[in-house]
C-alpha cells in the first residue's frame, strides 16, 4: 500500500487523534469521525482488532511509512535486544525526515521528506537523497543554501511548531543541528498504545 495522498484531516478524524508530523490542522472544529451519519450518534464498538489497527495506523500516517516499511521497522526492532514496543518508537524517531522535522526546519514529515528528496539538506558534509535513513548520535543535519534563504523556512526554524528535543542542538545562523541524542519512544509527540502495535504485527 502507497502513502496516503488525500485529506489529512480525514485521516486524524477517523483515528480520532491527532498527528502532530502528519498535519498541522486540528480536529477542533471537527471532531467527530469523516461521514455525515457519523454526528450525534454513538460510537459503534471496536473489536479488539480494530484496536490494534487503530494504533498501528497512527504510527504509519503520522511518520508517513508504507505497510511494507513500518512491517520492516518492527522486524528489525523485533530481532533487536530489548522491549521490541521501545526499540520500534526509537527506529521510527532516529528517522531523517522525522529528524529533520524534530529539528524545527519544517512543518510536517512530508514536508520534510521533500525537502530531503529534492537535495536541500546534508547529512555529516553530504547531500542526503534518502528520507527513511536511519540516523546515529553526533550527526550534523545542515540545510543548503538555496532552502536556507527560504523565508518560510527560516520563520518556522525560529518558532517551530514543536519544541527541539533536549538532544538536537541547533545553530540557527548556520540552519544546522547536531544530533547529540536521539528522541527516544518517550518523546513521541502523541499517545499511542504500542503493546497492541507489537499484537497487531505478532498476530
Amino acid at each position: 500500500m502507497s502513502r496516503t495522498t488525500g485529506p489529512r484531516l480525514r485521516i486524524i478524524r477517523r483515528l480520532g487523534q491527532e498527528l502532530p508530523g502528519l498535519t498541522t490542522k486540528t480536529m477542533t472544529r471537527r471532531p467527530n469521525p469523516p461521514g455525515q451519519a457519523a454526528a450525534g450518534k454513538r460510537a459503534p464498538k471496536v473489536s479488539e482488532y480494530g484496536l490494534r489497527l487503530k494504533e498501528k495506523q497512527k504510527l504509519r500516517f503520522h511518520y508517513g511509512l508504507t505497510e511494507r516499511s513500518l512491517r520492516r521497522l518492527y522486524d528489525r526492532a523485533n530481532r533487536m535486544s530489548g522491549d521490541t514496543g521501545r526499540n520500534l518508537l526509537s527506529l521510527l524517531e532516529s528517522r531523517f525526515d522525522n529528524l529533520v522535522w524534530r529539528s524545527g526546519f519544517t512543518r510536517t514529515i512530508p514536508e520534510a521528506r521533500q525537502l530531503i528528496a529534492h537535495g536541500h539538506v546534508d547529512i555529516d558534509g553530504h547531500r542526503a537523497k534518502t528520507a527513511g535513513q536511519l540516523i546515529s548520535t553526533g550527526s550534523v543535519i545542515k540545510l543548503r543554501d538555496r532552502a536556507r534563504n527560504r523565508e518560510s523556512i527560516k520563520v518556522t526554524a525560529n518558532a517551530p511548531l514543536l519544541d527541539r528535543p533536549a538532544g538536537i542542538k541547533a545553530d540557527l545562523d548556520q540552519m544546522s543541528v547536531t544530533i547529540e541524542a536521539l528522541p527516544g519512544p518517550e518523546q513521541v509527540p502523541f499517545p499511542v498504545d504500542i503493546q497492541k502495535v507489537i499484537e497487531y504485527f505478532a498476530k
